[in-house]
């Protein structure tokens, strides 16, 4: 397993608001066959084959900017918490430099969304010495994703409290339940499956729609196929309906796709039972 840093993508306008993907890492970090063990062979390498779908896997967090708010979504992998290695070895994150390339400064972030709790999505809500890195900003979680934390269950669950502890200790993080507007633009939505209290982001504006995805979406073939979840979901058939819904819905809008772990962004159509999703002008 390698990763590295890719050259960063282009920002995505959403009417006035500005989408800049803030990509942390990208490698082919876990295989199809493990991502989709009950696929079988045959549909998996048909699936494999279809274009667009052998990209590799990238780790994403979001700027949303626009209407005087500062908005990230995921803060990625983050560093050696306490001097320790980082999650992954020999793989050392700069995404604070990548935020800073996109002129953005630590103390003017208004609000962190945290799709949910995986360690790769709320890796830098915390500095290596465990102090909140955003120290103005709200961090929004779902109300379900941390009663799930407290439960043991959750992967890398010793991680990923050195990430949201803190926060909670300093008095900054906020529990929402249900549709949560941030502001009249932005509101997080409920995509429960892939875990209990998944949400994802939702920008409108000027008549366009777009959704940053969180993990509703892992691989390109789940475009194709909407009905399979990946392995890492914790209720596959509830994280395929959720899947199902948010598609449809950009689909009839004609919307805009961004997902954590996918190297590219456009716009989404049917295609069949199942979605394409197409390049950006």
């Amino acid at each position: 397993m390698s990763l590295y840093v890719p050259p960063q993508p282009e920002p995505v306008a959403v009417g006035s608001r500005t989408v800049i993907p803030l990509v942390d890492a990208a490698g082919h970090v876990l295989p199809p066959e493990r991502l989709f063990p009950d696929l079988p062979d045959a549909e998996l390498t048909r699936l494999l084959t279809a274009e667009g779908t052998s990209e590799p896997m990238a780790v994403t967090g979001f700027a949303i900017l626009g209407a005087d708010t500062t908005i990230l979504v995921d803060t990625c992998l983050g560093g050696g918490k306490q001097g320790r290695k980082g999650p992954f070895p020999g793989f050392t994150s700069r995404w604070m430099d990548t935020l800073a390339e996109a002129g953005i400064a630590p103390d003017a972030v208004d609000v962190v969304v945290n799709t949910h709790l995986h360690h790769d999505h709320v890796g830098w809500n915390t500095t290596d010495e465990l102090k909140p890195t955003f120290p103005n900003a709200r961090y929004l979680l779902a109300e379900a994703e941390y009663e799930h934390l407290g439960t043991g269950r959750l992967r890398h669950a010793d991680r990923v409290r050195e990430c949201v502890t803190p926060v909670a200790e300093a008095g900054l993080l906020h529990l929402i339940s249900g549709v949560h507007e941030i502001d009249d633009g932005v509101r997080l939505l409920p995509a429960p499956g892939h875990t209990p209290g998944h949400l994802v982001a939702e920008i409108t504006d000027s008549g366009r729609t777009a959704i940053i995805a969180g993990d509703l979406i892992h691989h390109p073939l789940q475009l194709l196929r909407p009905d399979v979840s990946s392995s890492l979901c914790e209720d596959p058939a509830l994280a395929a309906e959720s899947r199902h819904r948010v598609l449809n819905d950009l689909a009839d809008r004609t919307g805009v796709l961004l997902a954590a772990h996918l190297t590219r962004s456009g716009t989404i159509h049917r295609d069949g039972a199942g979605f394409s999703l197409r390049d950006l002008p």
